[in-house]
């Protein structure tokens, strides 16, 4: 029989509680709420949340990485919700991943977005002067739709009020999501730019838990920003890319940035309070689901405003159960979905969401984070739902009252 050697000095146990709750595995009481919690768990393969902890708190650095669990785990902290002792699995599994060996399981893919995001600013290796080609003839386009030749896309205007940062999708495959937010900016009659100089709202950094990368990644959408004078740095439906510069930007930075930052939901559902804009909830006359994406509900607290505005936008809202601080992952997370290989695993990580939304008995779901949307609508055809799936702001933009 194979001895485990067990150290002390092992990577994990020097790094890990160092704080006064969300990485004390040491406190494990080994209950196995954790792994009920994991949605998961029950599917073919995966990881397993206790023994994950329990690998860490006994110094099994490289048993743990050569399972694979680092990097199956969907970083969504379900199994958190329930742990007596508050521990936050993100942290853990995050803390494992910068490890020096884990780094070689890092998917191709990521590797290779990360270093177009450093050095074109786009992880799509997008660059400044093809950002300004597009941004120039979308913006013809868009004053052709509009009929207005005052209408415009703009970019690199300083002191205007808003910042708009999209998801790299707007600017490649998705080009008419950025239409529609531009559509929005311009019913609110609201001074909005973009820039030129950070074309990206992700932050893969976060996924491969090297916090030199975040945080330079991180001030590549800052300094700029706040070179320009916004107030208010409005971001595309991105779920991890808002919990990195709205919760963790601080703490990676070392400071406050000058300026405010909301996601695009919010940034609408204020213009219809403020009646800047008008929304008819009349084109969408039929209820549409709303799927909490976890990191802008359960790890950054996100909750009411995408309701409040999908609300304003359809006829009902259907709620998913379990939802909010329980609700279920879409399966995509921990950057599973940005590892082109990992579609059939995808299809067994989204099994539990595709189970929950037949049980809502709905034919529409909405949620505000690009990932989660493409996640959800890959389930939807394996799974044969026939669900139909929306971001809430382009249900918004669809819904707008312009005249």
């Amino acid at each position: 029989m194979e001895t485990i050697e067990i150290s002390d000095s092992s990577f994990l146990i020097q790094s890990l509680n160092n704080l006064d709750k969300g990485d004390n595995t040491f406190e494990c009481m080994s209950c196995g709420a954790c792994t009920s919690s994991c949605s998961w768990f029950e599917g073919e393969g995966g990881p397993v949340p206790r023994q994950i902890i329990k690998m860490a708190r006994m110094g099994l650095d490289e048993q743990l990485i050569k399972s694979g669990m680092l990097w199956d785990c969907l970083l969504c902290n379900r199994c958190t919700q329930n742990c007596p002792m508050g521990i936050t699995m993100s942290k853990v599994v995050r803390k494992a991943r910068s490890h020096p060996d884990a780094g070689n399981l890092i998917s191709e893919d990521i590797q290779k977005g990360i270093k177009s995001r450093l050095s074109t600013g786009d992880v799509n290796g997008l660059t400044k002067e093809e950002f300004v080609e597009t941004i120039e003839w979308m913006s013809e386009e868009f004053a052709d739709e509009l009929c207005d030749p005052k209408a415009k896309i703009p970019y690199d205007q300083e002191g205007a009020k808003f910042l708009y940062l999209p998801n790299p999708r707007e600017l490649g495959i998705n080009l008419m999501h950025l239409t529609a937010m531009a559509k929005i900016f311009y019913a609110s009659h609201e001074s909005w730019t973009m820039s030129s100089k950070h074309t990206d709202v992700t932050n893969w950094g976060y996924f491969v838990s090297d916090d030199a990368i975040a945080k330079e990644m991180a001030l590549m959408v800052i300094e700029p920003a706040e070179k320009l004078g916004i107030q208010t740095l409005v971001l595309s439906e991105c779920g991890h890319g808002y919990h990195v510069l709205k919760v963790m930007a601080e703490q990676l930075i070392g400071r406050k940035p000058t300026f405010e930052v909301i996601s695009m939901p919010e940034f609408i559902l204020r213009c219809v309070e403020n009646k800047t804009i008008t929304l008819n909830k009349d084109l969408h006359p039929y209820p549409i689901a709303y799927h909490d994406p976890c990191n802008l509900g359960r790890k950054s607290g996100l909750f009411d405003a995408p309701r409040q505005l999908l609300a304003l936008c359809c006829k009902e809202v259907v709620e998913l159960l379990p939802n909010r601080e329980n609700a279920i992952c879409c399966g995509g997370g921990g950057g599973m979905l940005q590892d082109s290989k990992s579609f059939n695993k995808r299809m067994i990580t989204g099994k539990a969401k595709a189970d929950q939304i037949i049980k809502s008995g709905v034919d529409c779901v909405a949620a505000p984070c690009l990932s989660c949307n493409r996640q959800l609508g890959d389930i939807s055809k394996h799974y044969k739902l026939g669900v139909k799936v929306d971001t809430i702001a382009a249900l918004a933009s669809k819904s707008l009252v312009i005249g």
